[in-house]
C-alpha cells in the first residue's frame, strides 16, 4: 500500500467502515472443500510492496513495468495493483493463477473479494478471465475469455473496503483451467492511477 493512502488511513482509523467488508446483497455458501483456495498468506509487513512471486502464478506486465504487488496492512495480506506514480502512461499488469483441476468436484464456483481505492473511471479497470490453453509461461499466446462478477463501487466513501464478487459459475469447464486478473491503469493520468486489491480466492462446489 502507498505511503500516501497509509496517511489517509491512518487519520480516518476511527471511522466505524474503515478497514472492513461492508455488508452487501450477494451470499457466499459455506464451503469445507475447495478445488483452489488463495489467501495469500505468505505475504507479511516485511514483503508488502514487492512484486508477488508465487509458485505456479504469474505476474506479467504487459504494459509498463507495475506488476501485482504484494499488500499487507493492519493483518490483513491481499495482492494489490497500483499505478499511482508509475510515470508510465499506461500500466497493464496480470496475475495468473496456477493450474486449476475442474474434474475433482461438480458445480464448480468461484469467489472471490476485490476492494478499490481512489478509482474514479471505468477505464481505470480490473477484468476477470479464463484460459484452458495457457501454457504457463506466455500470457499474450493464451485464448482468454472474460468473466462477469461484481466490482466494487467507484466510491471514496468505500475505498480500501473489500466486496464479494458473487458468485462466478465455472461448472461448464474440465480438464485445468487458469484464471487471470488483469487490471489497467496510468500514472501520468489522475483519474486512472487508482488502486485495485484481491483477497480469498476459492473454488468450491455451491450444492
Amino acid at each position: 500500500m502507498k505511503n500516501y493512502e497509509k496517511i489517509i488511513i491512518g487519520l480516518l482509523a476511527f471511522m466505524p467502515l474503515m478497514g472492513c467488508s461492508p455488508e452487501n446483497d450477494i451470499k457466499i455458501p459455506e464451503s469445507t472443500t475447495f478445488a483452489f483456495y488463495e489467501q495469500f498468506n505468505s505475504f507479511t509487513e516485511q514483503t508488502e510492496g514487492n512484486s508477488i512471486a508465487l509458485s505456479g502464478w504469474t505476474n506479467f506486465a504487459e504494459v509498463g513495468t507495475v506488476k501485482w504487488e504484494e499488500g499487507y496492512y493492519n493483518g490483513t495480506k491481499y495482492a494489490e495493483f497500483t499505478s499511482y506514480q508509475s510515470g508510465q502512461a499506461t500500466n497493464i499488469a496480470w496475475l495468473v493463477s496456477p493450474a486449476i483441476n475442474m474434474d475433482i468436484m461438480d458445480n464448480e464456483t468461484l469467489a472471490f473479494d476485490v476492494a478499490q481505492a481512489y478509482v474514479s473511471s471505468s477505464s481505470n479497470s480490473i477484468d476477470l478471465l479464463v484460459s484452458t490453453n495457457y501454457d504457463g509461461t506466455n500470457v499474450l499466446a493464451a485464448n482468454w475469455q472474460p468473466l462477469s462478477f461484481t466490482k466494487p463501487p467507484l466510491d471514496f466513501d468505500t475505498n480500501f473496503d473489500f466486496f464479494s464478487s458473487g458468485l462466478v459459475d465455472l461448472s461448464s469447464y474440465t480438464g485445468s483451467i487458469y484464471l487471470a486478473f488483469r487490471c489497467k491503469g496510468s500514472g501520468t493520468n489522475f483519474s486512472l492511477d487508482g488502486t485495485y486489491e484481491l483477497d480469498n480466492i476459492r473454488i468450491f462446489d455451491k450444492k
